[in-house]
């Protein structure tokens, strides 16, 4: 009896080291060709799979890349009992994720993508919020006595938004002056003191 005809008591045998080797190749192939090069059929070919064995897993590149790419929860920030250096932490765990070339070559394309698909944009938007919506509400509320009332939406789309244009578009290089920057400029504002 062949492995794949081995029955589970949920459905048939799911391979292990399928998942970790196409995130592997996805990352691999998001390097060296970027987001539009990275195809279906070459992530199956450098993970030694075949197509149907993605397709029954994701349903389409964006899930694969998505899935690859993105991790499951929120980079975590130790609590404080001062906002600076929770927000801090906030920002570094962001900046560092979107620095990662795959993260930079992935978001332009799955931004697209899910910007002309309503579904796709549904699905991937909320399963990426929720994570980190939550951290960062959670970080408002932990510091309401000494932050201004703030949006954690808000917020985020801040910190977001500027470790985007800062990976994506200006590929800053200086990581730690950016964070001290942008921590500085939300916390401080632009008004001279």
């Amino acid at each position: 009896m062949a492995r794949s005809d081995i029955k589970h008591r949920l459905g048939p045998y799911r391979d292990p080291e399928i998942d970790p080797a196409v995130f592997a190749a996805t990352r691999r192939l998001l390097i060296e060709r970027g987001y539009r090069g990275t195809s279906i059929d070459a992530i199956a070919d450098a993970a030694g799979v075949s197509r149907p064995t993605i397709y029954r897993r994701w349903p389409s590149k964006a899930h694969v890349v998505y899935d690859a790419v993105y991790p499951a929860s929120a980079p975590h920030v130790e609590p404080s009992a001062e906002p600076f250096p929770e927000i801090t932490g906030a920002i570094a765990g962001i900046l560092a994720f979107m620095s990662q070339p795959e993260a930079r070559e992935a978001f332009p394309g799955l931004l697209a993508d899910m910007r002309s698909d309503p579904e796709l944009k549904s699905k991937l938007g909320e399963r990426h919020s929720v994570g980190v919506s939550a951290a960062f509400k959670s970080l408002v509320e932990r510091n309401a006595e000494t932050l201004r009332q703030v949006d954690a939406g808000t917020l985020l789309d801040v910190v977001s938004g500027a470790a985007i244009h800062a990976m994506c578009i200006r590929d800053v290089s200086d990581l730690d002056a950016y964070i001290d920057s942008l921590t500085d400029l939300l916390l401080y504002g632009i008004l001279k003191r």
